[in-house]
């Protein structure tokens, strides 16, 4: 459908235009200056694309649930998620599992690695220990976050090795995730952080989670 929208450029609604750029994987920020645009109006153009080419074709219909979650503030969308019932959580689950890689946008694919952290199911670690070896500090940093949610102990050598990363603010997501699943050898890597990190916040990150670790080894 996008190629479609290229080719005919001069025959589109103007909205469309916005969107193609989005679908590029153009920040809104960066998409907002090429079109001499408020932020607000691009995200506007955004929603209205979505929904039309979601009513535009059968297969997307089936979509239009993630697509509309997505394009929700992110207040609506923690409501969403505290009323859902089981059933429709396991269709957004499936719906994310199966479309995650074909989000290229980073808007959306930081909003669907939140709704992996607050989804907690395993079967998206893979996903999240992907996301660790990106490119994208807002990738780490939010898969580092997600994991301490998930609290899933298979994570913790991926979250240690992520206590050398290059970005301060991934090193400290990495440790304040740690102190959900770190045992004593976590300990020794946060000892060492807090005497040789850079960043007094990641130490200062780190001394706490050092504190919240040995309190669980306790009981």
């Amino acid at each position: 459908m996008e190629r479609t929208l290229w080719k005919d450029i001069s025959k589109i609604e103007d909205y469309f235009i916005t969107y193609l750029l989005y679908k590029e994987g153009k920040p809104i920020e960066s998409i907002a200056l090429i079109r001499r645009m408020s932020k607000q109006e691009v995200e506007k153009d955004i929603i209205k694309s979505k929904i039309f080419l979601s009513k535009d074709s059968k297969k997307e219909i089936r979509e239009d649930r993630l697509v509309k979650i997505i394009s929700l503030p992110k207040k609506d969308r923690i409501l969403y998620l505290k009323d859902i019932k089981e059933e429709e959580k396991n269709k957004l689950s499936d719906e994310i599992y199966n479309r995650y890689i074909k989000f290229k946008n980073q808007e959306d694919r930081i909003i669907l690695i939140w709704l992996i952290g607050e989804l907690n199911e395993e079967r998206f670690l893979p996903f999240l220990r992907m996301e660790l070896r990106s490119k994208n500090v807002n990738y780490r940093r939010l898969a580092c976050s997600a994991l301490g949610k998930m609290g899933n102990k298979g994570a913790k050598p991926w979250l240690e090795a992520t206590l050398k990363d290059e970005n301060p603010q991934v090193r400290q997501y990495a440790v304040k995730a740690l102190s959900e699943i770190g045992d004593s050898h976590t300990l020794e890597l946060l000892r060492e952080v807090v005497l040789t990190d850079e960043k007094e916040y990641v130490k200062r990150a780190a001394k706490q989670s050092i504190k919240e670790i040995k309190n669980k080894l306790k009981n």
